[in-house]
């Protein structure tokens, strides 16, 4: 249909890839629906029904949770299909929230609210981490590019009709029955995930790891050659440093926005109403200003610049939060962590992440999950634990307004970091040793016919010093040449090219 490629055109998405577009973008629209859901009615049950005074705690253990699920992750998910593991996640949350669900329904006990709480932010945390290697193994970096952002949408617009859903039905079916909708969801993402997969094959990039009964220990051991590497490259140390900050800001500005969330509408009903129509709204605004802003933004003022802005309107959100402890302050400080940390934050992350060196992004991300981030939780949760008894919120929020001013320091000096970084790394990119350059001395004054000739001759390793040549020797004609002749190369091969 001509106004369905127009669209397309519009979106960079081409024809031939209109089914595994949407295809994603439905996963993602699903998933964004069930986050809404189990977030709203997480937060409402577990505040209403246990405390928010138990948040901290809840922090600390989500740290170590997290921490040891993504140990657990990095040494087995490699070594099953993607798409297997995500019909696995879901078959074992089905079951989890269903046993959840009986409980509450059942039971006595109120601390399956706290055991709701974890199973949900662990969950999350996977998805999040799962969803990013299983388009990685169905779209080769060309692709992704262009088509990434479509699919990131269908989680945001996701978000919106679940938020509003939950907003509308929440205090008529009761928010517990809220987790069986959720499983409806998540039932539905299996049936999806199943028959795309039986129809379309497993994911195309797909390369199952060789089954080491040490894969555990692996894990481990390249987390602890990660962290060494702080000392090999700036950028990764400081934006270690400012992730740390960054979750404690988060963290402490989302206890003290529930805190008068929880204190301004009394039951759990309206709690939960109210947090879908939050989610709605902040999710919206979120992919209106990741659709009309943030490219602008980052094309007019830099990256750099765009880097120090989530810490200032954090700064900001304390600042109003200190000045008046109430509801207006609260959603501003819930617009900052919701919307404005999602639509430049993350993006921005993103760029000053791949100008680390790939060869150690993957064990730098690594290291972020499973050291970084459960460290800054465990000492958020400490530190919050301590100052909530002081009654008064000035002392809470204190901990958010330093922790705001260091991570704001600290992307300061990502900043510096950045530029030497690139160079650092183009330098290592262009540089030809001294050995390769002998290897491939036989082609120092190739042409375009003898590249076509001879490419199905060369390894891996010669082909790529044999097109540096190529590209110096013949710049004008060089790029067309090699593209029409390497499309049947292999996904590792093309990235390098």
């Amino acid at each position: 249909m001509p106004i369905i490629r127009k669209f397309a055109d519009i979106i960079l998405i081409r024809e031939n890839e209109y089914k595994h577009v949407f295809y994603f973008f439905l996963v993602y629209l699903i998933a964004g629906c069930g986050n809404a859901f189990g977030r709203s009615s997480t937060d409402a049950l577990f505040f209403k029904r246990f405390g928010i005074e138990y948040l901290p705690i809840m922090y600390i253990v989500l740290g170590v949770s997290l921490s040891l699920i993504s140990i657990f992750y990095a040494a087995f998910a490699d070594r099953i299909k993607p798409e297997r593991f995500f019909i696995t996640l879901y078959i074992l949350m089905i079951g989890a929230l269903i046993i959840t669900w009986s409980v509450m329904s059942y039971g006595t006990t109120n601390y399956i609210y706290p055991v709701y709480f974890v199973v949900y932010e662990v969950a999350s945390e996977v998805f999040l981490i799962h969803a990013a290697f299983y388009l990685s193994q169905n779209f080769d970096s060309m692709q992704a590019k262009r088509v990434f952002p479509v699919i990131m949408s269908g989680a945001l617009i996701g978000s919106i009709i679940g938020g509003t859903v939950v907003s509308l039905i929440s205090t008529k079916i009761g928010v517990q029955n809220i987790i069986i909708l959720w499983c409806v969801l998540l039932g539905t993402s299996i049936s999806l995930i199943a028959y795309w997969h039986k129809h379309n094959g497993i994911s195309p990039y797909y390369r199952p790891q060789y089954k080491s009964s040490k894969q555990f220990k692996q894990a481990v051991s390249q987390i602890t050659f990660g962290a060494k590497l702080l000392k090999s490259s700036n950028l990764l140390k400081f934006s270690s440093i400012a992730l740390f900050f960054m979750v404690i800001t988060f963290y402490v500005l989302c206890y003290s926005v529930n805190r008068v969330y929880t204190t301004t509408f009394t039951t759990e009903e309206e709690l939960t109403s109210f947090f879908g129509k939050l989610t709605a709204v902040t999710s919206f605004l979120a992919l209106t200003m990741q659709i009309f802003i943030t490219n602008k933004a980052i094309n007019r003022f830099g990256a750099k610049n765009i880097n120090l802005l989530f810490p200032l309107t954090s700064l900001v959100s304390y600042i109003g939060l200190l000045t008046s402890f109430s509801l207006h302050s609260a959603l501003a400080g819930s617009i900052n962590k919701d919307a404005i940390m999602p639509a430049f934050r993350n993006p921005v992350r993103a760029i000053f992440f791949n100008a680390i060196p790939e060869n150690i992004r993957g064990r730098a991300l690594s290291i972020q999950i499973v050291i970084v981030i459960p460290l800054a939780l465990a000492v958020c949760g400490t530190l919050l634990l301590f100052m909530q008894k002081m009654g008064e919120p000035i002392y809470f929020l204190a901990i958010g307004v330093s922790a705001a001013i260091c991570y704001l320091f600290f992307n300061h000096k990502m900043n510096n970091a950045y530029l030497s970084e690139i160079l650092s790394n183009l330098k290592q990119r262009i540089f030809i040793p001294d050995s390769e350059t002998a290897n491939s001395s036989t082609y120092r004054d190739i042409n375009t016919d003898d590249f076509v000739k001879k490419i199905d001759k060369l390894d891996n390793n010669s082909l790529i010093s044999f097109i540096k040549i190529l590209v110096k020797s013949n710049p004008d004609t060089a790029t067309d040449v090699i593209l029409n002749n390497t499309l049947h190369a292999s996904p590792a091969i093309k990235d390098q090219i």
